[in-house]
């Protein structure tokens, strides 16, 4: 008799239900199952071990171009062992005796004939202690460096985008070690405008904005936003009281040097109090076709500071990844723009370390108006404006500017 009340059809369901679920799971693991093919470059081709080839082939060690293996042994197995692995066409290419650990090394080429499900199964029978697996290859766990500011400003990438060759940019700064890695290349010449006498500033702060304008570098950590051009760095820090320093007689003297060597596009990643003496010299650099950008300096402060409240130089702050900006990062209304400064992979004594600043991002800015030509002020600020992204309050404020900076098109 067949029970038609709601418990049979409850039953019943559930166990169709079971039934399909049994088929599904059935189905699912056969395909995973045959999902790995057989093959040699470290894929042993069982079905229950990892697709090293997918995974870590480019990891292994190598002899013309073919996987090496490593046997494993106690010493007095290892003649067995070697001597199963040779009979089937393996070729031992050399041994070290790990005598502290009681144990003896042996490096393999396997024939094609012979994968290692097959090697090892030849090693368990000769040498009940012995184990062969992959050669592979470890590296530091230091990872590779951090770079999201070319991504956050909508940049093409390093190298991709270069500056005119006939643009010239003007660094004033400590001194560059044009030496370095990343500059080694590029076209950099560097003087000083110091007395004699005086000690320059350590190398690492102008070094590092040197690169970030037009540093070249193989890997990418390095590059430069305005590969191509032609840079002239003035030493105008010196080294005083466990510090680095500069005062308006040195600043007016590199202002001065850079617009006699035909130089008007400006960096200067410092900042200090206002002056009137300062100032005379930045409107007069003005007058005579300088392009200036500044640091809005990292006091936390809402008072002007210079060179970058000058209304004649273009003032940047600096943001992180997620668009905050710097904690340490002035602000105030004579904010114009913003761009990646924190947590930047930067040129140091030895390669790159990771710093923070709005001495960054104005180097940021210098190089994008460098891929501008040889525009002026008013015309570099106006296509800055056109393509910022508007971060804080709506249109300009005294934390962003008029936003975030975006990178020219090529």
């Amino acid at each position: 008799m067949i029970r038609t009340d709601r418990e049979s059809v409850f039953r019943f369901l559930c166990g169709l239900m079971l039934l399909i679920s049994l088929l599904l799971a059935g189905v699912s693991m056969a395909s995973a199952q045959t999902s790995r093919g057989g093959g040699r470059d470290g894929d042993d081709g069982g079905g229950d071990r990892e697709d090293s080839r997918a995974i870590i082939s480019a990891d292994i060690v190598r002899t013309a171009n073919r996987p090496e293996y490593i046997l494993v042994v106690p010493p007095a197995q290892a003649q067995a062992a070697v001597d199963a692995l040779s009979a089937s066409g393996a070729q031992s290419l050399r041994q070290r005796s790990l005598a502290a650990l009681g144990r003896q090394a042996v490096v393999f080429l396997l024939p094609d004939q012979l994968d290692l499900q097959d090697a090892q199964a030849l090693v368990a029978d000769a040498a009940p202690d012995a184990v062969i697996d992959l050669h592979h290859i470890y590296r530091f766990a230091q990872g590779a460096p951090r770079i999201y500011a070319p991504d956050l400003i909508g940049d093409p990438g390093p190298g991709r985008c270069a500056a005119p060759r006939s643009v010239a940019i003007g660094l004033i700064d400590g001194p560059v070690d044009s030496g370095h890695a990343a500059l080694a290349s590029a076209t950099v010449v560097v003087e000083s405008v110091l007395g004699s006498g005086l000690r320059h500033a350590e190398v690492a702060h102008g070094t590092a904005i040197a690169a970030l304008i037009v540093g070249r570098d193989g890997s990418g950590s390095l590059s430069g936003f305005a590969q191509g051009a032609r840079l002239h760095a003035v030493t105008a820090f010196r080294r005083e009281g466990g510090g680095n320093v500069t005062d308006v007689e040195y600043l007016g003297a590199a202002l001065d040097r850079l617009l006699a060597r035909g130089v008007r596009l400006i960096n200067m990643s410092f900042a200090g109090p206002q002056n009137r003496a300062f100032a005379e010299l930045l409107s007069a650099a003005a007058a005579r076709g300088a392009v200036m950008v500044a640091a809005a300096g990292n006091d936390s402060t809402s008072r002007p500071v210079y060179p970058a409240a000058h209304p004649s130089v273009i003032a940047v702050t600096a943001v992180d990844a997620r668009l905050r900006r710097y904690g340490s990062a002035n602000t105030g209304g004579h904010i114009e723009f913003s761009a990646p400064g924190v947590d930047l992979y930067v040129a140091a004594r030895r390669g790159g370390h990771y710093d923070s600043g709005t001495s960054y991002a104005a180097a940021i800015v210098t190089a994008l108006i460098a891929r501008m030509g040889g525009v002026s002020s008013q015309t570099a600020r106006r296509l800055l404006v056109g393509t910022a992204q508007d971060l804080g309050a709506a249109g300009r404020d005294g934390e962003f500017g008029w936003g975030l900076v975006q990178g020219p098109s090529c």
